[in-house]
């Protein structure tokens, strides 16, 4: 849009149906100012959805993206409820994905649950999560055995091995279980 013949702000389609502009409006000095505020709200929201769109996100991470961008605690509320409702915003089914993401790279259940606390996700909702993931980081735990074993600090020292798994988020008593399960094998 231009004010007096210079570039003032822009407006998407949409923006511009909804408030009926056309050209040659007259248009205030306060209303130069609430399109200019409409403006930057829609180029955010913009914004905003091409980055939820690029990977499953959870909800304190958007609000954390919003907060980077300096959004209104008011629009980031209106844009979280709207996203929300269309689905491009979901902590269940951000869950799902990092869990499917990291039982991918044999990361231990308790570094996961880590992981999703951290981005905001209820403890119920990660108990529910993982609830069918324990017999699976039993078989997670005996393929990074295998790979870790393969190099050779980790093959001639067990107690090294040891420490990294424990490091990596396994329960000692579940480490103990798999290596003397290995060692009878």
């Amino acid at each position: 849009m231009f004010v007096d013949g210079q570039y003032s702000f822009s407006l998407s389609l949409d923006e511009l149906a909804e408030y009926k502009l056309k050209n040659d409006d007259e248009i205030t000095a306060a209303g130069v100012k609430k399109f200019k505020k409409i403006s930057a709200d829609g180029k955010l929201k913009a914004r905003s959805l091409a980055w939820l769109l690029n990977r499953p996100h959870s909800t304190r991470e958007f609000h954390d993206y919003l907060r980077r961008k300096r959004a209104g605690s008011e629009l980031a509320e209106r844009l979280s409820q709207e996203f929300s409702a269309k689905k491009y915003l979901d902590d269940a089914a951000y869950g799902r994905w990092l869990v499917e993401l990291r039982t991918r790279a044999g990361k231990s259940n308790r570094a996961i649950s880590a992981e999703l606390f951290k981005k905001g996700l209820s403890r119920e909702l990660i108990e529910e999560m993982l609830t069918g993931e324990v017999a699976n980081e039993t078989d997670r735990l005996r393929s990074l055995i295998d790979k870790k074993r393969k190099i050779p600090r980790y093959a001639k020292d067990p107690r090294k091995l040891m420490q990294y798994l424990t490091s990596q988020g396994f329960s000692y008593s579940l480490i103990k279980q798999v290596l003397t399960e290995n060692n009878q094998g």
